[in-house]
């Protein structure tokens, strides 16, 4: 292909793949996991300090990075705080990821690399999770610049920099260690015949320097983030803490084919059939392409190969189960396609043909897939990647509080109560509230609060402290969890009375 239209196929991939990340960033309710993020990065914003918790949240990246941004879009808040500025982050992560391929284009050539750019900017899973404000498109970007470096032979620790962000990203990380360690073991199995004692001495003289100077960056740079720039240094230790007392949120065990279901199983629902089959088929096409002998970086293709694999069924062994967690095995999935076409110009017609088939179709779909992810689905349950999505009406509370403020008697609705647990992502829609107070279970006075927002298992217990006082409203929360608003009497007479 001449120059001009290479970089016309690259620019084209990349303006593609960034319209599908930053269309409409701010229009999907907020899901709870980003509420979550979204009111850690607050919290470090107001208070200047941060200390890490090993138990309940992940590395200190994505809020660390989110700052700045925060910072210089005006929003340094809780309640400043808009929905697309965090977002804007994973989106801009999930767009370079589309040019992770250039760094292997003199290695690979323009045709494979371009098909696994095409792949990356349209994957509906990719996609769908760039335009979320949590961790996985971060990690995502950091591992695969860090498996590129590791396979480029790349010297002064910038795997160990590449790592350390992992690291600092999620705990999660170790399971890619653990895979790439696997494939490299499988690699070694395969060429064993060709690796004497000499070969060992060799490697060893060459790499043991580039080794250390890596695993102490890795270590450096992931403890720089976990102790707040080196300000708490409990929070190195904490960050090994975390891979011993790091606690799930239950509800989450799945069977150890959910993911092969998920992403390779077609399956039709809203009208739209959901399958990433293609890829997984050029996938195979990748690796069955190290079998000519003419194959170029037949051992690094492999490796690619082998440590997708190790991804995959070290996320199938573990019961706990979300669909973001295969964005990064997926992304290996994605590169090792594009390798369908290495061979192209030997192929025979018939494969030619067959292959350009399979490459549209996978395009075609796989871009309406993502249309479909964060557009009329992007918070439905019919999308499989739309995983305990924020119930679309609860756009509507904000505005709706804001009004009954206006006809409010005292002309304020505080003080708000909100009884029970696991109401996330409740707190961002009442950030606007300064007196806000959580129970898990009624406390005294409630009766005197004009709203007290009731949780599934405190509904009973909340509805008969105010049957005579208050009017219940259902409202949606997530999907198959509802909530019960409860608003006073006088209130809601007055609201009725001005609504007519």
């Amino acid at each position: 292909m001449k120059p001009v239209v290479i970089i016309s196929c690259w620019i084209a991939l990349v303006s593609a793949g960034a319209f599908l990340r930053f269309d409409q960033l701010a229009k999907r309710p907020f899901h709870a996991d980003e509420a979550t993020g979204a009111k850690i990065t607050a919290l470090r914003i107001e208070s200047g300090d941060y200390h890490f918790d090993p138990v309940h949240y992940h590395g200190p990246i994505l809020s660390g990075l989110a700052i700045p941004l925060c910072k210089l879009r005006g929003e340094p808040t809780w309640r400043e705080m808009t929905k697309l500025t965090p977002r804007l982050l994973t989106a801009t992560a999930g767009a370079l990821l589309i040019l992770i391929p250039l760094l292997w284009r003199r290695r690979f050539g323009d045709g494979p690399m371009l098909l696994a750019a095409a792949l990356l900017a349209t994957s509906p899973l990719l996609v769908y999770y760039s335009r979320m404000y949590i961790h996985e498109s971060l990690l995502v970007l950091f591992a695969m610049l860090a498996f590129i470096s590791i396979t480029r032979a790349a010297r002064w620790g910038i795997p160990g920099l590449l790592i350390g962000l992992m690291f600092a990203t999620k705990e999660s990380f170790a399971i890619s260690i653990i895979a790439w360690a696997a494939a490299a073991l499988a690699i070694a199995f395969e060429n064993r015949k060709h690796l004497d004692r000499d070969w060992w001495l060799t490697s060893w003289r060459e790499y043991r320097l580039p080794a250390a100077v890596s695993a102490l960056t890795a270590a450096l740079t992931s403890g720089f983030f976990y102790t707040d720039a080196f300000r708490h240094p409990m929070g190195a230790i904490d960050a090994v803490r975390t891979f011993f007392v790091y606690q799930t949120v239950g509800g989450h065990d799945k069977p150890a084919d959910y993911y092969i279901n998920l992403l390779m199983v077609p399956s039709k629902s809203g009208g739209v059939w959901w399958f990433g089959t293609p890829v997984a088929l050029l996938a195979l096409l990748g690796f069955a392409s190290t079998f000519r002998r003419d194959a170029e970086g037949r051992a690094t293709i492999r490796f690619l190969a082998y440590a997708a694999a190790g991804h995959f069924l070290i996320y199938s062994i573990i019961r706990y189960k979300t669909p973001w967690l295969m964005c990064l095995p997926w992304a290996h999935v994605c590169l090792l396609a594009g390798f369908a076409v290495a061979g192209f110009p030997h192929y025979p017609h018939w494969l030619k043909t067959t292959l350009l088939a399979v490459v549209g179709t996978c395009l075609i779909t796989q871009f309406n897939q993502a249309r479909a992810t964060s557009g009329r689905f992007a918070s439905d349950e019919r999308n499989p990647f739309a995983y305990v999505p924020t119930r679309a009406d609860l756009e509507t509370l904000e505005p709706w509080l804001q009004q009954l403020k206006s006809i409010a008697a005292e002309g304020s609705l505080e003080p708000v109560a909100v009884i029970g647990t696991d109401y996330w992502p409740l707190p961002w829609y009442l950030r606007s509230f300064g007196k806000i107070g959580y129970w898990t279970s009624p406390p005294d006075g409630l009766t005197s609060l004009q709203l007290v927002f009731a949780m599934p298992e405190m509904e009973d217990a909340v509805a008969s402290r105010l049957h005579a006082t208050h009017t219940p409203l259902p409202r949606g929360l997530r999907a198959g969890v509802a909530m019960t608003l409860f608003v006073r009497n006088d209130l809601w007479k007055r609201w009725t009375t001005h609504s007519k």
